[in-house]
């Protein structure tokens, strides 16, 4: 991408990430081009002559057309939807319904245990036991069916 060639008030791409933390991208307006080629966006952000984010901590995000930046920003909208969906079902299904159900009663035990005076110590004893209760609600909700 020649940089040299966009002016300010340009439409550009900024790919951030497409692996297996996700994908990310967007769209984002020049507002500055040096005759150097450095190019200023209306969000501050400054890339160097061949597209790549000056200083950046980690990984520099690149300048890239619309075009990708728009498949880029659909697939992530796909993914969404898609975990979504997959959440959706796992909500609604047996096994989905005993770990809400057991997660929901251990909450409210260690609640009423703190509202008692029993804190979780630097140890951690606290958090052991929430697995504890944890794993007895689930073998109760497994060994028995719902009353509905």
């Amino acid at each position: 991408m020649n940089t040299l060639e966009l002016k300010p008030g340009d439409k550009i791409g900024v790919f951030f990430y497409d692996d297996k933390r996700g994908t990310k991208a967007i769209i984002d307006e020049v507002e500055q081009v040096s005759a150097t080629g450095i190019v200023t966006l209306k969000s501050g952000t400054r890339y160097t002559k061949y597209g790549k984010e000056v200083g950046a901590l980690g990984d520099p995000t690149h300048l890239c057309t619309i075009e990708k930046a728009t498949a880029v920003i659909e697939k992530a909208a796909q993914r969404q939807q898609q975990k979504e969906e997959e959440y959706k079902a796992y909500i609604t299904s047996p096994e989905g319904k005993r770990d809400k159900a057991a997660a929901s009663a251990v909450q409210a035990a260690i609640k009423a245990l703190n509202q008692c005076g029993w804190y979780a110590d630097v140890d951690g004893h606290m958090d052991a036991m929430e697995s504890e209760i944890e794993e007895i609600i689930k073998k109760y909700v497994s060994e028995h069916e719902p009353i509905n």
